[in-house]
């Protein structure tokens, strides 16, 4: 609203192809009309991320039309130049690295995870899961870590939930920003 826009909640956007797949529109942002409109077809943490995406279009492109979409079989789909800008204005925002890093380090108590035993022991601790076994990949771990609400027995907001966005959105944050490792070697 600072910058003019009007910004709505839509039922639906309505839905749009993209390389033969079929995409529910989650925002769009019309430059001209000076609104915004996202739709409630999704839970409040993708809508967040779609509001920001917009508001980086806003901010960085002449944004007559533009949208966000999100598959309705859950797969990726490729992206334009502006639409991955608008996605790292996004991220940059509602994730900034100096508050994801300090609260990273508050919660788990170092600038970097490394996965072991010891490591392995606090995070199941009061929950239900090995991670050592649980954990294949570094993104397994990532989303385990966006996501836990408990760390060596101590509770908190995960930290997916603090900054309002998607399990997924935190996890690749977590990785973007070079937090975690499987190995220690």
């Amino acid at each position: 609203r600072l910058m003019g826009f009007d910004f709505d909640l839509a039922d639906t956007l309505g839905l749009y192809s993209n390389d033969g797949k079929q995409a529910e529109v989650a925002g769009i942002i019309d430059d001209a009309e000076k609104l915004v409109r996202i739709s409630r077809q999704f839970p409040f943490d993708v809508r967040n991320f779609t509001a920001a995406h917009e508001l980086g279009h806003a901010l960085l492109h002449d944004a007559r039309g533009l949208h966000r979409d999100r598959p309705l079989d859950g797969t990726a789909i490729a992206r334009s130049g502006i639409e991955f800008e608008a996605d790292r204005f996004a991220t940059y925002f509602l994730m900034p690295s100096k508050v994801v890093r300090a609260r990273f380090s508050q919660h788990f108590g170092t600038e970097k995870f490394f996965l072991n035993e010891a490591t392995g022991f606090a995070l199941a601790r009061g929950n239900s899961f090995d991670p050592v076994q649980k954990c294949r990949t570094l993104r397994d771990l990532s989303r385990i870590l966006a996501s836990v609400e408990s760390y060596n027995g101590v509770r908190f907001r995960s930290l997916a939930s603090q900054f309002r966005v998607s399990v997924e959105a935190m996890a690749i944050r977590l990785e973007e920003l070079e937090l975690l490792t499987i190995n220690a070697d």
